[in-house]
């Protein structure tokens, strides 16, 4: 039976993204941080580990962008991916009013994907953010929160968030598709599929053209780049590290020959990841 280690707790997205992927038999460790995540599949733990990179509303999720960053020795690979729809409900006690609720709890992702139908729904509240969408629904019992009565205080979260503890839900639309990206990562090599996706990390030597100098390689070679993405490198102010995926395995001729060109206008090249697509 594998062990999957997650970014907890349970009935967060995360989590049912894990299941979703490895199936209910499994073995699953939820853990507070993507920090955790990693180091319980580099230290044999954990067979797996899933992790959130980007939402499509909200973009990149950078604690795990920086994990790349901090650790570039990791032996941990990205061995795949999966792509979860998200619908979030406003969770509130059976005798509440939206538009009375006065404060409203959840993880700092759910409530930046949920501010305009807040703000037109929930007029004037307060937002406080919390480490998962499960914790700010423990807000909704908090008995030392003095400031706002329990009919006054709303979560964000799935509905089996509200089902454990009999609370209400209204569903909060989106006007664009809202999905997030999950990584799979692990020390074990992954076979390639019909499609695949391969991510990379490098730094840009310090000279004019260089960004440029980059994507040539990928443009002569006929590959498809689906990211950039770029953060601090946390080494020289102003320097940045970039995120690439694209689209091919590592162990094809076309993908050799452009990570060999890549290399000449580069430092710091790393790859992530060489793995199936898959969606859904």
């Amino acid at each position: 039976m594998s062990t999957i280690a997650y970014l907890g707790p349970e009935k967060t997205n995360t989590h049912f993204a894990a299941q979703k992927k490895f199936g209910r038999r499994c073995r699953y460790l939820h853990a507070p941080t993507v920090e955790d995540v990693f180091r319980l599949v580099e230290r044999r733990k954990a067979e797996y580990g899933v992790v959130p990179i980007e939402n499509s509303l909200e973009g990149a999720v950078t604690h795990t962008l920086d994990r790349f960053i901090d650790f570039k020795d990791s032996p941990a690979k990205i061995c795949g991916e999966i792509e979860l729809p998200i619908q979030h409900y406003l969770i509130i006690h059976p005798g509440a009013a939206v538009g009375k609720i006065r404060v409203v709890y959840s993880h700092p992702q759910a409530l930046a994907q949920c501010r305009p139908w807040l703000v037109k729904n929930c007029s004037g509240a307060n937002y406080r953010e919390r480490d998962s969408t499960a914790e700010a629904v423990k807000e909704l019992f908090n008995k030392e929160e003095k400031s706002w009565g329990l009919n006054e205080r709303g979560a964000i979260g799935r509905s089996e968030l509200a089902k454990e503890h009999r609370l209400k839900t209204v569903p909060i639309p989106h006007d664009q598709e809202n999905k997030t990206r999950f990584l799979i990562i692990s020390l074990k090599a992954t076979r390639p599929g019909k499609r695949n996706k391969t991510s990379l990390m490098f730094a840009l030597k310090d000279r004019p053209g260089a960004l440029h100098d980059t994507l040539v390689p990928f443009k002569r070679c006929g590959i498809n780049l689906t990211k950039i993405e770029s953060r601090p490198s946390k080494r020289k102010a102003w320097e940045y590290l970039f995120f690439i995926d694209l689209e091919g395995h590592e162990s094809e001729p076309r993908v050799q020959k452009a990570l060999k060109g890549l290399g000449e206008s580069t430092s710091d090249l790393r790859i992530l990841g060489s793995y199936p697509i898959q969606r859904g």
